[in-house]
């Protein structure tokens, strides 16, 4: 087939969108010749997944147990449709002349939908495929990935404007006596943030131990629990390291009082609710590191928040983004600025307007509204804080974690899209100093 173009382009230019949403673009095919179709398919997708290998005894004919491996997985799906943007499944064969053909697409999500979430053991995923259905040939097909943050209101989870106060303290064995204590207090403001932020940490050492502290760690995690069920129900745990600060060393019998700051870089919320396979949280681990291989080091673990809208009272003012939209080549977004002005954005924010001088007003931040029923067009029943004044809008960034494929299990080899780079996108804001 003389195919020179065959892809998918989201009106929205970071391919991000709310539970609620109405997702919008265009089917893009470009040939150099006449070409006998019988129609131009739609599939949109949206699905949990999980799979990785597990080692088990199990016993054998001889009754000794042997080490097995075997492949768990899990699957879960949130919608999946399908319809036609050019003919039919039982349409007469149709000639597509040669040159390019747009084909514009729209569908509603659901309201209920988690994160999209990337990692070698599992993904929840949102596709949109596009297919050219050829009689007696093999069909032509391109897809394309985009992101789904499900909102996550800071002001509406209590425990997240809670101080944090953490003690810990530990002592060290040396033959049968026991070492004076070694104390370490963590305090921060509150435990929830929004990515673009920093936690303000501060620590406080007090070693009246007699071993050296060679460094005390704050380290930001990830803690993902993945869960399959067939052939059997199992599960496992991931501990992946986000961001880490150090400080020492505390000599014996000295203290040590200071403040840190953890950035948060691009990533999603703490509510993976509404999907059963894999759970989200976030921990601010404590470490204090003795100097010996034979002490114990001092540990604690914190629970935080990370969310998609800032807490109202906490920390400085909001701007807006600045940065170039970072898109693929070929998209008709790649130089445009990422502007408040320009219809970009996720719907769901307030309107923004900038001041008379072409400067931005600093306002503390608000929560975006429900998004419109699309049978009724009044407001969902979901939770929203409107007693804010308006805020400027989040940059959509891409989180750490990158998909190298696409491709699904039994899936054509061939489907354009498929090898293509896709990391999901969640909101990250830019604060005044």
């Amino acid at each position: 087939m003389g195919l020179d173009d065959f892809k998918i382009i989201f009106d929205n230019p970071w391919s991000t969108y709310y539970p609620g949403q109405t997702v919008t673009g265009r089917v893009v095919i470009k040939i150099n010749s006449a070409k006998k179709i019988r129609g131009i398919n739609c599939k949109i997708k949206g699905e949990a997944n999980t799979c990785w290998a597990t080692d088990r005894q199990e016993q054998n004919h001889e009754g000794r147990y042997e080490n097995e491996s075997q492949t768990v997985t899990g699957h879960e799906e949130y919608f999946n449709m399908q319809y036609y943007l050019l003919g039919s499944a039982n349409a007469s064969e149709m000639e597509l002349p040669p040159g390019e053909h747009v084909y514009p697409f729209t569908f509603s999500l659901p309201h209920s939908l988690p994160s999209s979430f990337e990692h070698d053991y599992g993904h929840i995923r949102y596709t949109v495929k596009a297919i050219i259905d050829r009689p007696w040939k093999f069909d032509q097909e391109t897809k394309a990935a985009f992101s789904i943050v499900a909102n996550l209101d800071l002001n509406c989870e209590g425990r997240a404007m809670e101080p944090l106060h953490q003690e810990l303290s530990k002592t060290f064995c040396c033959l049968c006596c026991g070492s004076a204590p070694l104390r370490v207090n963590v305090t921060m403001p509150v435990r929830g943030y929004v990515p673009g932020q920093a936690m303000s940490i501060r620590v406080n050492v007090d070693n009246q131990s007699g071993v050296i502290i060679e460094v005390v760690k704050l380290i930001l995690r990830k803690i993902v629990t993945f869960k399959a069920n067939n052939p059997r129900i199992c599960s496992r745990r991931e501990k992946i390291v986000i961001a880490e600060v150090s400080k020492g060393p505390v000599e014996a019998g000295g203290t040590s009082d200071y403040e840190q700051t953890l950035d948060i870089p691009a990533l999603p919320p703490s509510n993976l609710t509404n999907c059963g396979l894999i759970d989200l949280e976030y921990n601010l681990k404590v470490e204090a590191v003795a100097q010996g291989w034979w002490h114990r080091n001092l540990k604690g673990n914190n629970l935080v928040f990370i969310g998609t809208v800032p807490l109202a009272n906490y920390q400085s003012s909001i701007i807006p983004p600045v940065n170039k939209i970072d898109q693929q080549k070929g998209n008709d977004y790649q130089d445009k600025l990422a502007d408040p002005t320009y219809g970009g954005y996720p719907s769901g924010y307030p309107a923004f307007t900038n001041t008379t001088d072409g400067s931005y007003p600093s306002v503390p931040p608000t929560a975006p509204p429900p998004p419109l029923d699309n049978n009724t067009g009044n407001p969902t029943t979901q939770p929203s804080l409107n007693i804010y004044p308006n805020m400027p809008p989040p940059s959509y960034e891409e989180a750490g974690w990158a998909v190298r494929s696409l491709r699904e299990n039994n899936e054509n080899f061939h489907v354009i899209g498929n090898n293509n780079h896709f990391a999901p996108r969640y909101p990250v804001y830019k604060f005044s100093s």
